[in-house]
């Protein structure tokens, strides 16, 4: 007998294998618009993590999938599971045969709201990772996950359980709703800065001379900070490893644009002393008259990878840049500025905590109902 097995449970639980009380659905359609399906949802519309599904695919655009899914029922990718992909319908469509379509076979033995939190236990993972098979595209079965086994807790604990995780994923969905809202956010400030009534625009190339950076063997670098490479490398999408050496003029933050590639254009600054390789412009000299951080900002709002040039190998120049036209206030104007773009970074980062600490708590609660635990809910 399992360690599992000898746990004594609440009064009440009793240990179940999945099969005995969850059922596969083996609904299909062959002619899915026909039939009145009109979205499809591939492992590619699942998000590790969210139980929500937020994209979807649409069935007039072409599709092969044949398995049914309806509002309630709970959508799990047996392929490649490690992804953590599982997700509960709101509305009815066909899905991908690596896709399972779950549901409670008696819902006064199973509440079908606990059925996706059941899922998305790393017990239930665990043992959909150890019981799938193949080497590039690894699956698992039915049959293996009919096996797993968990605690079932009595309808009143079902229904307190359920309790707390909906108020938690209540807050979740409050949560990414509002860090969805911030690019919005951001947008609009963007459009009312580079539209900032009675400031002059100049031409970036009047206040600031870009230049590529200097070559240097990226694929030699170290991927991480260390004390004997404690310097970051900027390349033309981020950072692309670090050195020991500085480059001249790097020894304040200073604006980085990535220079080629298609995320050429995407702006962003650096921490203090660098070195920024030949995929990326950067100012060697700019005016007193404006902060680089407002630049920074200004330029982002400018989407220069809207004016790349070239498609096989597409890039950003100096005089692309140059060309573009900012608003320049004052000094104290642009700290204002810079200081509300700030802010919402601030935001997100604490939005971005909070959704974490609010996943781990739910999963919590949830790890505790399928081991039963004495000491848990």
């Amino acid at each position: 007998m399992s360690d599992k097995n000898k746990q004594i449970l609440k009064p009440g639980w009793r240990r179940v294998k999945f099969g005995d009380v969850v059922r596969l659905s083996k609904a299909r359609s062959q002619e899915p618009l026909t039939d009145g399906f009109d979205r499809y949802v591939g492992l590619e519309h699942l998000e590790p993590g969210d139980l929500r599904i937020r994209r979807w695919g649409n069935v007039a655009d072409g599709v092969t999938f044949t398995s049914v899914f309806q509002p309630g029922q709970v959508l799990f990718g047996k392929r490649r599971a490690y992804q953590r992909k599982v997700a509960v319908a709101d509305f009815a469509g066909v899905c991908s045969g690596d896709i399972y379509v779950l549901e409670t076979k008696d819902a006064l033995v199973l509440l079908p709201e606990l059925l996706p939190f059941i899922c998305q236990t790393d017990a239930f993972f665990d043992h959909a990772v150890g019981t799938s098979a193949g080497s590039l595209s690894p699956r698992t079965n039915w049959t293996s996950l009919a096996g797993f086994e968990f605690a079932l807790p009595a309808m009143k604990e079902q229904r307190r359980t359920l309790a707390l995780l909906s108020a938690g994923l209540s807050t979740v969905d409050e949560l990414r709703s509002a860090i969805d809202a911030l690019p919005i956010l951001r947008r609009s400030m963007e459009t009312r800065l580079l539209s900032m009534d009675g400031v002059p625009k100049q031409k970036v190339g009047d206040i600031a001379k870009f230049t590529s950076g200097r070559g240097i063997r990226v694929s030699d670098l170290p991927k991480a900070p260390s004390d004997m490479n404690p310097v970051p490398v900027h390349g033309g999408n981020g950072i692309s490893g670090y050195t020991d050496i500085v480059m001249d003029g790097t020894s304040e933050p200073t604006v980085v644009i990535g220079r080629v590639g298609q995320f050429c254009g995407v702006t962003s600054m650096t921490a203090g002393p660098c070195w920024i390789t030949d995929n990326a412009l950067y100012p060697a000299k700019m005016s007193p008259d404006i902060q680089p951080e407002f630049l920074a900002i200004c330029l982002r709002a400018s989407n220069l990878n809207r004016s790349k040039l070239g498609e096989y190998l597409p890039l950003i120049t100096q005089e692309v840049v140059h060309k573009i036209e900012i608003p320049v206030p004052a000094l104290s104007d642009q700290s204002v500025a810079i200081t509300e773009f700030a802010q919402i970074g601030v935001a997100e980062t604490s939005l971005m905590s909070r959704l974490s600490s609010t996943r781990s708590l739910v999963m919590q609660v949830a790890i505790q109902m399928v081991e039963g635990s004495s000491d848990g809910i």
